[in-house]
């Protein structure tokens, strides 16, 4: 978990309720407690600002799969779990964004960058596994990333809605069925075997049945066998 935060919650505070383009610079660091030029060097704009956190939730993510000892299913399930925790340690914070997203089009724009970049670092995870060589690897890892970031934000919009849910038990609950589907492709080695082909031995003990009696007796034996 990371244990500090990038942006402030009174930064983000003075965005909502000044407005995005009305409020200076000058008036997010104060609010910050920096100095303006430590702003720029830390975030360099405004839109940068608001969206410190999640860059510094990436990297995160980038450490956390490259020393992941579990399956890339198993993996990629930890990391959308990973990102929902880091998303909702700060409800307000993630309360604050919420709002400055549906307020102003530009942050919206960049907020699907993130998305994006989240969907790279699984995909490059599971490409760098080497399970694009795999059958149909490249698309199935394609469509894993994106359904494990797919899923996690609509709970972690359900979330936002109403924060006093818990929602991360039936989160990692999808997202561990989910995993279930790629498995098979994705983790060839764990899939269940395939059942072995019943052998079926029949003996004729005295005289020369005829096909039809033969095949009439085992009818009857299976019969009594699956009552």
């Amino acid at each position: 978990m990371i244990t500090s935060s990038a942006v402030p919650d009174s930064a983000l505070r003075l965005l909502v309720e000044k407005g995005f383009d009305a409020t200076s610079v000058d008036a997010l660091a104060q609010a910050a407690g920096i100095s303006r030029s430590t702003f720029f060097r830390r975030f360099g704009s405004k839109e940068e600002m608001v969206f410190a956190d999640m860059e510094t939730i990436i990297h995160h993510l980038e450490t956390v799969l490259a020393t992941s000892s579990a399956g890339p299913v198993a993996s990629l399930v930890h990391a959308g779990l990973t990102v929902f925790d880091q998303h909702t340690a700060r409800p307000e914070a993630a309360e604050l964004r919420h709002r400055l997203l549906l307020d102003v089009p530009s942050l919206r724009d960049r907020e699907l960058v993130s998305i994006h970049r989240y969907e790279r670092v699984f995909r490059n995870h599971l490409r760098d596994r080497g399970l694009y060589s795999l059958t149909h690897g490249r698309a199935m890892c394609i469509a894993f990333a994106s359904g494990v970031v797919s899923v996690h934000n609509d709970h972690l919009r359900r979330w936002l809605r109403h924060p006093e849910d818990a929602r991360r038990p039936e989160l990692e609950r999808e997202l561990t069925a989910l995993g279930s589907l790629f498995a098979p492709v994705l983790e060839p080695s764990t899939a269940a075997p395939a059942p072995e082909p019943t052998t079926v031995v029949i003996t004729i003990a005295g005289g020369t049945p005829d096909t039809e009696s033969v095949l009439s007796q085992v009818r009857d034996a299976l019969d009594r066998n699956h009552k």
